[in-house]
């Protein structure tokens, strides 16, 4: 039976993805009357999704769902150099809701293309993987071995260095790193990584509290890169850790066969309060007698970024 519910503190929103939500709100506040579209998932939080659009903000996949002309918003996993091409190709007003780190890697990329190799450290397919690596050429690995199979395609005689996935495993990036060094010596490091503090600090939460709980429940869509390592980090220690989005995926069978008596909470950096605070109410209605409070070792998290004072850009 389940006695105690830990929250993981940092968890939740962090400040890129609060800038994202905070853009398109003021963009949508200062003219609800137009037709307001958001290119790609604003985040990967379908929670976040439905409400905008309730609000009548429309999603898009491709610009050419958006009339010429129209305003469009880019999400907070940032777009290549060839989707601002084609956004001025239609005359549309832009607004761009990147997270200020994911601009930080694009920015990195661009001052190097030209004098270095770029191994990118990265998910096939994610959005902000797509985004950067559209500013200059590289080389995807997701793993070890494709840091190996790089062997003859790199140029020992030109400069190497890398760039990273944001949202990625903290301690999965340093094996990738690891083996960058062994396979390719020469390689130039980075003054700093590109993982975010927010990403990293989601993840030492868990760390933190993971030895004193039977699982840990992480709260985040399965396309949220954050949510799924965050889950990927909890169950190499307890392996009864499991992944939901909404309170009606809450399973109270699944913790009662299992015998989880302490139970952690934690949730992806695209998830809302809302979410744990229901998914929390419903764990409740189950187990009434559970107590629920901040892990002790726990912070808060603090960064905040502020919206340029022009939100939209004709092109």
């Amino acid at each position: 039976m389940l006695e105690r519910i830990f929250l993981a503190n940092p968890r939740g929103f962090c400040a890129g993805v609060k800038y994202a939500i905070s853009f398109v709100d003021t963009v949508f506040a200062s003219n609800p009357a137009d037709t307001l579209y958001v290119r790609k998932e604003i985040v990967h939080n379908q929670r976040v999704v439905d409400e905008m659009k309730k609000r009548g903000i429309k999603f898009i996949e491709e610009l050419s769902e958006a009339p010429e002309g129209s305003t469009v918003i880019f999400s907070a996993h940032g777009v290549s150099p060839s989707v601002v091409a084609e956004a001025k190709e239609r005359k549309l007003r832009i607004g761009d809701a990147t997270c200020p780190l994911v601009t930080r890697v694009h920015r990195k990329a661009r001052n190097i293309k030209d004098t270095h190799q770029i191994i990118y450290i990265g998910h096939r397919g994610h959005d902000e993987a797509i985004g950067t690596m559209g500013e200059a050429y590289m080389h995807l690995v997701e793993d070890e071995n494709d840091v190996i199979n790089l062997k003859d395609k790199i140029d020992t005689s030109k400069p190497l260095t890398y760039l990273m996935q944001t949202t990625l495993s903290v301690t999965d990036t340093k094996s990738i790193i690891r083996q960058i060094e062994e396979t390719f010596p020469f390689v130039e490091h980075p003054q700093k990584d590109d993982i975010c503090y927010a990403t990293t600090e989601r993840q030492e939460a868990v760390t933190f509290m993971i030895e004193n709980v039977d699982a840990m429940l992480v709260i985040g869509s399965p396309n949220s890169s954050n949510s799924v390592r965050l889950l990927q980090l909890a169950k190499k220690t307890k392996p009864l850790s499991f992944r939901i989005t909404s309170k009606e995926e809450v399973n109270p069978d699944y913790i009662k066969t299992n015998e989880i008596k302490t139970l952690g909470i934690t949730a992806g950096a695209s998830s809302p309060q809302v979410l744990v605070d229901e998914i929390v109410g419903e764990l409740l209605k189950h187990f009434p007698n559970a107590n629920v409070s901040l892990y002790p070792e726990s912070r808060e998290d603090t960064m905040s970024f502020k919206l340029p004072k022009d939100l939209l850009t004709q092109l």
